[in-house]
């Protein structure tokens, strides 16, 4: 069964057109109905490896675009022009020093397809999903323009009220979306939010 899962359509179609992953399609059919990134777009995508995100990112925002890519992994060279991937763990990493060798002091949107290691045990997996988020939201507050999109995969948890509750602080419209590229077997969610505030109002709720 775990065999046929993994060979859906939307595998073997990421494989037959050139994407490292099946992810691919969950970012495009995003797009194609929020339609939150443009032409000379910078964008940061964090969790990039194996690279499917970038490759999609990459003709989105064009050559005069620029996506820059992090992951505690590394990514296989991409022969874009117009992508960074950069190896390093998104918790110890400065983003305004990071965007000032880009010549950048934010981005237009930040996308995100890390996923924590999930057990099954609710209250485990609750944790965890919460300290990834928590750790997100700092890069949101220190690197996306007041303006700006994001897009982060979540799961569907005890904690989606809060989390919601952060980013409707943090954006002008927040929205819940499941791609048809998601498996239909798996609990994963994205946020979609457009518009980030100016003012975002007291920190964190989630953390801790």
């Amino acid at each position: 069964m775990a065999r046929f899962i993994l060979k859906d359509p939307f595998y073997r179609k990421a494989k037959q057109e050139g994407f490292r992953a099946r992810s691919a399609y969950k970012l495009k059919e995003i797009e194609d109905r929020f339609h939150l990134v443009h032409k000379g777009d910078v964008v940061l995508d964090l969790g990039c490896s194996p690279g499917s995100f970038l490759q999609v990112l990459s003709g989105m925002v064009g050559e005069k675009g620029t996506v820059i890519g992090i992951d505690i992994l590394p990514t296989p060279p991409l022969p874009m022009k117009n992508i960074t991937a950069i190896e390093a763990d998104i918790r110890e990493t400065d983003f305004p020093g990071l965007l000032s060798r880009f010549s950048l002091t934010a981005v237009d949107t930040i996308t995100c397809d890390i996923a924590p290691n999930l057990s099954g045990i609710r209250e485990v997996d609750d944790a965890h999903i919460q300290e990834l988020f928590t750790c997100v939201l700092k890069v949101v507050d220190e690197a996306l323009k007041p303006g700006g999109h994001f897009i982060i995969k979540s799961f569907s948890t005890g904690i989606q009220k809060p989390v919601t509750a952060e980013l409707q602080m943090r954006f002008r419209k927040v929205s819940q979306y499941k791609p048809a590229a998601s498996r239909s077997v798996s609990s994963e969610v994205f946020f979609v939010c457009v518009g980030k505030k100016t003012v975002t109002g007291p920190k964190s709720q989630v953390s801790g």
